[in-house]
């Protein structure tokens, strides 16, 4: 027993180790640290360990007067009895996949049908009458329409009443919290004196995306405008907001809730958001409709985020696609994260594997104590205008790198629009580039040339 556990674990190292080969390899391409950090990090200014392209939002949790609210609100309602629930919603959620398109059933279905026709007439060896072609089309018919109910995922979007709003204020508030507000850094961390004026949130839910924009930019947004088609979900989002009690003030004085994305108009915002929210909408034509709507109201950011799943990343890819196919001109924009390109995504191209992200963060103390969990995300920032000519375009790492003794290999997404995988050493490598490649983690951008 002892030497068959032995040889799993050897085949479960080398498959893992050839999983490496989905990156192009790369034992030669010489990359140093971005001269312009060099001063930087010979003065000190900066270090290896904390390199300006390294995550500053390791585990979030959220706010405590938020948390605080948020116990009133659950305890009121007793929230507790629902805890199973939500843990099969999150179950649920982290299932989902996109609605299937109408053309594709049709296709399917013809397939199918064509099959088991051929198949069912060809044991016949004899002449019918019509009437026992028509049973047997018949047949035919029922055996096609038991495998498409089978075989066709049956979607259909989420309803969220009241108990179904609780639900997922207790199982999802943290972790979509804690992703926000590390992909919000990201603009943070790149321009620190940047204040946005205002806020639109689209499927804005319990309100996880004006908590997050607040804990960046409190008092400097002027306007939140939160769209969720859910009365339960905008009702907790105001509630929390006024510390779990009906008889509390807003404290956010243009703070603006809708059940639907208004008809037309030309106010603009700094930020548009959509989190986890375009996995509603029935088809593809739908989605992409409503991008261009979210973008039209784009003043300066546009952030897609969702499930990072195969169909999460797809849902996210596909808006990403779209903005940056649009004709050039003054509603044109550029990828500003997590890809160093705009070219069409390596990862989805070559792989069909997700671009996806893992962020930490801390659970409600509600119902037991609070733990330390991770999430799976995908994203895209989209900028309006043209890049910078001095973007620096780091290579963003897209799988956890692999550390082992005097050698690391990052797998990284390039300003190419490639996928490579390098080996940096000591031998070949500088101290300070090699420093920073070791300490660097998944979702870094790699400071290098």
């Amino acid at each position: 027993m002892v030497c068959a556990a032995v040889e799993v674990i050897k085949m479960f190292r080398k498959l893992k180790f050839s999983q490496i080969s989905l990156f192009h390899a790369n034992y030669t391409t010489r990359v140093a640290v971005d001269a312009s950090l060099k001063e930087g990090f010979e003065s000190k200014q900066f270090k290896p360990r904390k390199h300006p392209g390294t995550t500053r939002v390791k585990v979030a949790s959220i706010p405590p007067d938020i948390q605080k609210a948020i116990k009133i609100v659950l305890e009121d309602n007793k929230a507790k009895a629902l805890y199973e629930e939500s843990l099969q919603l999150n179950n649920y959620l982290r299932s989902r996949l996109l609605p299937p398109e109408e053309g594709d059933i049709d296709i399917k279905a013809q397939k199918i049908y064509d099959k088991i026709q051929q198949k069912t007439f060809a044991n016949v060896d004899q002449d019918l009458s019509p009437e026992e072609v028509e049973k047997y089309n018949q047949k035919v018919k029922t055996k096609v329409f038991n495998i498409l109910k089978t075989n066709v995922y049956r979607w259909g979007n989420i309803s969220y009443d009241k108990a179904t709003s609780l639900q997922y204020l207790m199982i999802r508030a943290a972790p979509e919290y804690a992703i926000l507000v590390r992909i919000l850094d990201e603009i943070k961390r790149k321009y620190p004196d940047y204040k946005p004026r205002s806020f639109f949130d689209f499927g804005s839910g319990v309100g996880t995306g004006t908590w997050a924009v607040n804990t960046l930019w409190k008092g400097d947004i002027f306007e939140y405008f939160c769209v969720d088609t859910s009365v339960h979900m905008n009702d907790l989002a105001r509630l929390i907001l006024c510390q779990g009690k009906d008889n509390v003030e807003m404290p956010l004085k243009a703070y603006f809730q809708r059940q639907f994305l208004p008809a037309s108009s030309d106010l603009k915002y700094s930020i548009v958001l959509s989190a986890f929210s375009l996995f509603e909408m029935p088809s593809m034509k739908s989605r992409l409709e409503t991008i261009q709507k979210l973008w039209n109201k784009t003043e300066d950011y546009l952030i897609i985020v969702e499930q990072g799943t195969n169909a999460g990343f797809k849902v996210v890819n596909e808006a990403r696609e779209f903005v940056l196919n649009l004709p050039k001109g003054k509603n044109s924009g550029y990828a500003f994260s997590p890809c160093p390109n705009d070219n069409v995504c390596p990862r989805y191209l070559e792989h069909q594997t997700p671009c996806n992200f893992l962020m930490k963060y801390e659970s409600l103390p509600f119902p037991s104590k609070t733990e330390l969990f991770a999430d799976l995300f995908s994203y895209v920032i989209l900028k309006k205008g043209e890049r910078p000519e001095d973007d620096p375009q780091w290579p963003r790492i897209v799988r956890a790198p692999i550390v082992r003794s005097g050698h690391t290999i990052c797998r990284l997404c390039t300003a190419q629009g490639e996928l490579k995988e390098i080996i940096f050493s000591k031998a070949k490598f500088d101290q300070t580039t090699y420093r920073c490649a070791r300490s660097s983690n998944w979702g870094d951008l790699l400071p290098v040339k």
